[in-house]
């Protein structure tokens, strides 16, 4: 299982592809080699004139090409570091890794890289090897230098639609739809969860962490399956995310347990891993909301676009069984490990933007009718849940900065949520009376 996660983690390095590509191009420059000299013994009559050169023109194509190609690289490398700036400073830290990660950017920088290497190992060779009268290599380096600037324009093309915010947004919500769609259920009807407070007392076999950080990972399904086998029961204290100080209770079990084994399976580091998952959507499109909204930028349209986006989400969301606290293998409690749920994925999608936006009908308002989305095709439980959060909502906005207009619209989307949900609706006296008190929200 751990060799699993480290092979995935490797391949995810953003120097994999480039890595793996110029090994090859080393492989290939050898054998590009090897055809030239077969060609020099005479064994090889089918080679075209046009393909072949003496060893000056040779030398010289090779060495042009090569320090092209090189060029290219750099401009790409530029190209990629302006794009990172531009995410960091006008959309969100969390939003690099999007790019990094990238398949179509890794690997037009692998691309670049293997070809320099493969001109530069031919001219090396071209240079140390037996002279002859004609050599085949200029060819392959210049179908390399064709490939890479079909590559290159395809880049240039690439990062232009990277740095479109209105794209970022989208492939953001895509893949944190898909992870919904990929890694939990549909919801159907469940029986209510087993009351599980008279076992926490039997949690009294403490493990302490080595070392302290950040927690990156938590194996899960290996300390179930470790549990198991040991049958043993065992809580885990914190979640992924949190921070912890050498020497805290992290690990509680029923009985003694095998600490390194156990330690293993929860990986510390100096920062917060960025792993894909429904949190991490959620926070990184409630980030360029924020971004979006703050005197710096003033954008309040690309906000709206976030937070329809997150309505979309969590109605997704609202239709899928998320995983409870408690974990069972062959009938038998093994793991408790805190989980979010509904209620947490929704505050956090929007506390931060009530607060920042509080000023801005046009943010209050989306929020409202991004509510009105997820309770489209909730069930009773779910809508309950959404009416008695829109009071949150409500409660935070700034009504001084509001006009009466605004008010009017704000009301009319509040009234069609309460349509949804099957509440009646608010006059303006009654709203006024339950939100606003002389201007100010209570």
């Amino acid at each position: 299982m751990k060799t699993n996660s480290f092979w995935t983690s490797f391949k995810k390095n953003f120097w994999f592809k480039p890595t793996v590509y110029t090994l090859v191009a080393v492989i290939l420059a050898y054998g590009t080699y090897l055809i030239d000299a077969l060609y020099a013994n005479g064994k090889s009559k089918v080679i075209p004139s046009i393909f072949l050169t003496d060893f000056d023109l040779a030398s010289t194509i090779i060495s042009t090409i090569s320090s092209s190609i090189l060029t290219m690289t750099t401009i790409t490398f530029s190209s990629i570091l302006v794009v990172l700036t531009t995410f960091l400073s006008q959309y969100t830290p969390r939003s690099v890794q999007n790019l990094i990660n990238d398949t179509p950017t890794q690997r037009v920088l692998a691309a670049f890289a293997s070809s320099y290497v493969y001109t530069l190992i031919l001219l090396l060779l071209l240079k140390g090897g037996k002279k002859q009268e004609f050599y085949l290599s200029p060819s392959f380096a210049v179908i390399a230098a064709i490939i890479c600037v079909f590559v290159f324009v395809y880049f240039v093309h690439h990062v232009a639609n990277w740095v479109k915010v209105s794209n970022l947004i989208h492939q953001i919500t895509q893949k944190t739809s898909e992870r919904i769609r990929t890694s939990l259920p549909i919801k159907e009807n469940q029986k209510g969860s087993d009351d599980h407070s008279d076992r926490m007392d039997r949690f009294t076999y403490i493990l302490h962490s080595l070392k302290g950080g950040f927690i990156q990972r938590i194996d899960r399904d290996a300390i179930i399956n470790q549990a198991d086998n040991d049958q043993a029961s065992v809580k885990i204290l914190y979640t992924t995310g949190q921070y912890v100080l050498k020497g805290t209770p992290i690990i509680a079990a029923n009985s003694e347990i095998n600490k390194e084994k156990y330690l293993g399976f929860i990986k510390l580091g100096p920062d917060k891993e960025p792993i894909e998952d429904i949190d991490l959507g959620i926070r990184k499109l409630a980030e360029i909301a924020m971004r979006a909204i703050s005197p710096a930028i003033n954008d309040p349209n690309t906000a709206i676009d976030c937070i329809e986006q997150m309505g979309l989400i969590l109605s997704k969301l609202s239709n899928h069984s998320l995983p409870g606290d408690y974990f069972y293998k062959n009938g038998q409690l093994r793991l408790i490990l805190k989980q979010p749920d509904f209620n947490e994925y929704l505050y956090k999608s929007f506390y931060q933007i009530r607060h920042y936006g509080k000023n801005d009908i046009s943010v209050i308002t989306e929020i409202i009718k991004a509510l009105h989305k997820i309770v489209l095709n909730g069930s009773p439980s779910i809508k309950e849940t959404i009416w008695e959060f829109k009071d949150y909502i409500l409660n935070g906005v700034n009504y001084e900065a509001l006009l009466p207009l605004d008010i009017d619209y704000l009301l009319e989307h509040v009234n069609r949520l309460a349509e949804e949900c099957s509440k009646p609706k608010l006059a303006l006296d009654g709203f006024s009376k339950k939100y606003i008190k002389n201007g100010q929200p209570h």
